[in-house]
């Protein structure tokens, strides 16, 4: 698997890629992994993981544990786009679980041969493991937005998320199944994904590379990374933040259904103020109301996608 490699445009500049994007460190301590490319139009992550893994490689930083980075969805990273076949981040069910275990997946399908990959890699790393697993999805979105953390609401993902500046979203069981972050908590592990900002902002891939290395140091992984380093991240992480400490719950979801001519109404952005019976956007059938006073969560501006849009409320701490 590691020896397939090609060129994706990030940004600027072409990056020749693999599945791993790095491994570096010892198996004694904590393990984070990172995933960039769950979706394959999201290279933002790629980019800021091959930076890190580039001065980690250099060997000038002492690690204290493992770090792990790889491609999620590789067939449509390569192709720029979200997926080809199947959102890989909507198929880490029980009931696909069941069908790979039995080696009923079909196969025609790219996203399941992506899927069988990763899970195997995945399982490997599980199995050297020998701390605290720590698994880090990134991700951009089609709207532009602030950088927020997106988890389920366990008490280890909760400890470990309320150490960024950021907003944390949970509430997701029962509204978005099959994520690879839901698989992750459910096993025991720390699972979590992070939104750096727009895919189109160079400005998210900046973010992407300093919630990295804030994520290798509080994992434990990089212990010694300098007060003024973890300053610099820590505030590039804090610019344009408008809201700091909230955690917000997911109390609903439009799901956009088969042949539906959904379009999002222009201008919202993440965590933008809505209320209830406020147009949010149209179909074949006439506009779609909001049914809540809330905030609007990733509006959906793009083709690909059955995620309409989401709706929050601030969540006591």
């Amino acid at each position: 698997m590691r020896e397939s490699r090609f060129e994706i445009p990030v940004f600027e500049n072409t990056l020749e890629v693999s599945r791993y994007l790095g491994d570096v460190g010892n198996q004694e301590g904590n393990t984070v992994l990172f995933i960039g490319g769950v979706h394959g139009n999201e290279t933002a992550g790629v980019g800021a993981l091959n930076r890190v893994f580039e001065q980690l490689n250099q060997g000038d930083i002492d690690l204290t544990g493992r770090a792990v980075a790889l491609i999620g969805n590789m067939e449509a990273t390569r192709l720029g786009k979200r997926y080809v076949d199947k959102d890989l981040n909507r198929i880490w069910t029980r009931e696909v679980l069941d069908d790979l275990h039995y080696d009923r997946l079909d196969n025609q399908h790219s996203e399941y041969h992506e899927l069988r990959e990763v899970y195997n890699e995945l399982q490997t790393i599980l199995a050297q493991t020998k701390g605290r697993l720590f698994v880090i999805d990134l991700h951009t979105t089609s709207s532009p937005t602030i950088p927020f953390i997106v988890t389920n609401k366990t008490n280890s993902a909760m400890e470990f998320t309320k150490r960024f500046p950021m907003p944390v979203v949970s509430g997701l069981m029962g509204f978005l199944d099959g994520t690879l972050l839901s698989y992750i908590n459910d096993l025991g592990h720390v699972g979590l994904a992070y939104e750096a900002g727009q895919h189109k902002s160079p400005q998210s891939m900046i973010k992407h590379e300093s919630f990295v290395w804030q994520c290798l140091y509080y994992a434990g992984v990089c212990k010694n990374l300098t007060d003024d380093f973890l300053q610099h991240h820590a505030s590039i992480l804090e610019e344009e933040l408008v809201t700091r400490t909230n955690n917000f719950k997911l109390i609903s979801r439009y799901k956009i259904k088969n042949g539906e001519a959904f379009e999002m109404n222009p201008g919202y952005a993440n965590f933008q103020k809505i209320y209830k019976g406020e147009e949010l956007a149209m179909n074949q059938d006439g506009p779609i109301c909001s049914p809540y006073d809330g905030y609007v969560f990733m509006p959906l501006y793009q083709p690909l996608g059955d995620d309409g849009f989401f709706i929050i409320k601030p969540e006591a701490t």
